[in-house]
């Protein structure tokens, strides 16, 4: 079953009429195309193909609509989140370890870097700081004093000038 939709607009003698086709085979649909226009002090957007329900998610400061059309915004906000690490940013190893492992990083992003050793009941047992300067660099951690079990090696990024926030958490296994 086809449907035809038509869409027209008349704005200061100006005359636009669009049609689009769709099928309702399925609820979900695509944005396939759209388009803005700025006539005096006026701003029209359309877009075909979105869902028409509108769903508005909120955490903290940040608030995602999605919908029939998005609100314009000359000032768009800023996501302070965490990345996590590429898989080939970070290697740990020996692991699993009877005494040191050797945490190599790769990442060209640069920054403070902060590691941070947990046991398994959450306690922070170690923590390390340095600066990162976006190329390989090794740092050892002694883990011959802790009795053997699972730990959590937490290791951020603060970055400097264009780099991304990273965040990552990896296993590490100690043998006796």
């Amino acid at each position: 079953m086809r449907k035809v939709r038509l869409l027209s607009l008349l704005t200061g003698g100006i005359f636009f009429s669009l049609a689009s086709f769709s099928q309702s085979v399925s609820p979900a649909t695509l944005n396939v195309t759209g388009g803005s226009l700025i006539y005096t002090f006026y701003r029209f957007e359309w877009s075909f193909g979105e869902a028409t329900a509108i769903e508005t998610l909120s955490s903290g400061n940040i608030v995602v609509t999605n919908g029939i059309l998005q609100p314009y915004t000359q000032t768009p906000a800023t996501v302070d989140s965490y990345t996590p690490w590429d898989r080939d940013e970070i290697k740990i190893l020996p692991n699993p370890t009877r005494d040191w492992i050797e945490i190599d990083f790769f990442s060209k992003q640069k920054g403070k870097i902060t590691m941070t050793m947990i046991d398994e009941l959450g306690r922070v047992i170690s923590t390390k700081a340095f600066d990162y300067y976006g190329v390989d660099h090794y740092e050892k951690m002694n883990l011959s004093r802790f009795p053997s079990g699972q730990y959590f090696l937490n290791i951020q990024l603060a970055p400097t000038g264009t780099s991304v926030r990273k965040n990552g958490t990896f296993k590490v296994q100690k043998l006796s």
